[in-house]
């Protein structure tokens, strides 16, 4: 029987070694668990260098240690999914997986069919550090086209609520609009007001209850080529990692899961991660 979960690539920087393995659970948890217990806690921590979330995981897993066994390692004893090759090289299997055994691939497709929507969400990504944060993916969540509101073009969760999203264009209205939070510092460039003032927009506090102190969600209206020309405003990035990074700090540290966890797409993040990457 197939059974859904994920595939996932681990490096250490105390060890030449590559882990590949499988998990029918999200990897954050099987990293903290693989750090935690011998025989691999000895040549951690492991971090996470590229994943999949895949229909068979069982067989894919199989097919990966199958295509690499020349390279596979004996010691430390107990262990069965180490391998002496450079991390690319597994990545590149991954890369080449069978597209029907890609979760979710149907809205990876239409997110890059829309080259405008995959650059911000390329941008976005690079810009805000948050694929800093690869390992707790999870505690963070990143969904493509949800139906949430009337429907969007994706959602970014960290724990417990929403920082950033676009609602999609409705009958009443052809321009896509724009909401993301940060940090109050924002209001002190008055560059970054003149601009919401041109573009329909507004500040509003503690737009959410769960949110930390000091949160701000500014909401503007345009194009993702308008949003990408926000983001990049004096200001908008120091407010942004404020509030982001503060929030994703709290969540590592008490080994947090956001209640979205079951909609974030992995698939989705490992494609936009790649294509930060090749930029690089």
């Amino acid at each position: 029987m197939r059974q859904r979960g994920y595939l996932y690539i681990l490096t250490s920087a105390n060890s030449e070694l590559v882990k590949i393995g499988g998990t029918n659970y999200p990897p954050m948890k099987r990293i903290r668990e693989i750090n935690a217990a011998a025989p691999y806690r000895s040549l951690g921590p492991w971090t996470l260098f590229d994943f999949r979330e895949v229909y068979d995981w069982r067989t894919v897993e199989y097919d990966l240690h199958y295509a690499f066994r020349s390279k596979q390692v004996r010691t430390p004893p107990g262990q069965k999914e180490l391998f002496r090759l450079p991390p690319q090289i597994a990545r590149a299997r991954l890369m080449n997986l069978n597209p029907e055994q890609i979760v979710s691939k149907p809205r990876i497709d239409r997110m890059f069919q829309d080259e405008e929507f995959a650059r911000f969400l390329a941008q976005l990504f690079s810009f805000t550090g948050i694929l800093n944060w690869i390992d707790i993916q999870g505690a963070w969540t990143f969904t493509l086209f949800p139906s949430t509101g009337g429907g969007r073009f994706y959602t970014i969760n960290i724990g417990p609520h929403e920082v950033a999203f676009a609602s999609s264009p409705t009958a009443a209205s052809e321009v896509v609009c724009h909401t993301i939070v940060m940090d109050l510092l924002i209001r002190d460039f008055s560059n970054v007001r003149q601009w919401l003032h041109k573009h329909g927009g507004c500040l509003r506090e503690n737009t959410y209850a769960s949110a930390l102190p000091r949160s701000l969600s500014v909401a503007f209206k345009g194009s993702f080529e308008a949003a990408l020309e926000f983001i990049h405003l004096d200001g908008v990035r120091r407010a942004l990692l404020a509030y982001w990074c503060e929030g994703l700090t709290l969540l590592k540290e008490k080994g947090l899961t956001s209640c979205y966890s079951r909609h974030h797409n992995w698939n989705a993040v490992a494609a936009l991660r790649m294509r930060v990457l090749s930029c690089l």
